[in-house]
């Protein structure tokens, strides 16, 4: 009988103090775009009128990469309460597209890295790296490739830093090759701006 009544009182106590025996769900992510299109001179339209994003399978899905090169350089970690709308691929082929101007090249992008890194706790850049092929759209001929490399600081060293930074990077990479087209003569098939 005391058993009962411990027992008793031991449940009436667990449920008074709030305490549950079913997990509390978490929060579901938030989701993230690259944000809307610049407006102005950053939105020159672009020679292009096809562009191809590829990236290797741990880029294909949405998740928000970080690394803390500041105390182990080798693991990659993702922010589990913010996500991407879509997988990066996706978000920058569409974003390159709707960049172009219907001009004479097909350009391919082999994303290599799209992630965040802290080099101390407090703070953090962003970084994109791909490599870019520019083709002839009617020969498909290979007029140039280049490797890209661009960084930007994070507004802040957690997840909201890094999709503000990773998209700001996502126009820039727009900009830097629309840059790179820009410089190749066309009309005679001839490259110009490769390093």
């Amino acid at each position: 009988m005391k058993r009962f009544f411990f027992a008793k009182l031991f449940l009436v106590l667990l449920i008074a103090s709030g305490c549950t025996f079913t997990p509390e769900k978490s929060p579901p992510p938030r989701l993230h775009d690259l944000g809307p299109l610049p407006h102005g001179s950053d939105r020159l339209p672009a020679p292009w009128s096809k562009v191809d994003v590829t990236a290797p399978e741990w880029l294909k899905d949405d998740r928000i990469r970080y690394r803390l090169v500041y105390s182990d350089a080798t693991r990659v970690g993702v922010y589990t309460l913010d996500r991407w709308i879509a997988p990066p691929p996706e978000l920058l082929e569409l974003r390159f597209e709707l960049s172009g101007d219907g001009g004479p090249l097909r350009v391919r992008i082999e994303l290599q890295e799209f992630e965040q890194i802290f080099d101390r706790p407090d703070h953090a850049k962003a970084l994109i790296r791909f490599r870019a092929s520019a083709y002839d759209r009617s020969s498909k001929k290979l007029l140039a490739e280049r490797t890209f490399e661009l960084d930007k600081i994070s507004p802040s060293a957690d997840a909201a830093g890094a999709v503000v930074s990773l998209a700001d990077l996502a126009d820039d990479a727009i900009a830097a090759v629309r840059t790179w087209t820009e410089g190749m003569d066309l009309a005679r098939g001839a490259v110009g701006g490769t390093p």
